[in-house]
């Protein structure tokens, strides 16, 4: 009986860890690196020199769009969903993201009025330390 009541303790201090972890605030940081933009037939891929971990993107520009998609580029070079927005939206908007990429494919479907990404910001977490 005293195993169980120490595995209950356990476990309730661990899900009390877990919860203030989640329920913290993230700082987010500029990864301050070049971000190049190539127009393709599908969608604008905006990347960077090499891979990052991405915790949040920044659409900037101007005007109003909408129905857009968001695609990752995973290790094997190969585009994968990662959110859908279809509401209108304005600039700068932010989009949570987690991955570890080094580009980003924002694929249109339909626009409305004269909206147009001009660049996007990558943000990862800032460390504890710093």
């Amino acid at each position: 009986m005293k195993g169980w009541k120490c595995l209950l303790f356990i476990l309730a201090c661990l899900f009390q860890i877990g919860c203030a972890a989640l329920f913290t605030e993230q700082e987010y940081v500029l990864i301050d690196r070049p971000v190049r933009e190539k127009a393709t037939f599908n969608g604008e891929i905006y990347s960077l020199p090499e891979r990052a971990d991405i915790r949040k993107v920044v659409l900037l520009g101007s005007g109003k769009i909408r129905n857009i998609e968001i695609h990752v580029r995973d290790k094997r070079n190969q585009w994968e969903p990662a959110k859908k927005v279809h509401g209108g939206i304005q600039f700068p908007y932010e989009i949570p993201l987690i991955a570890k990429t080094d580009a980003i494919k924002i694929i249109k479907h339909s626009m409305t009025g004269a909206g147009r990404i001009e660049t996007i910001q990558f943000f990862t977490v800032a460390d504890k330390g710093d």
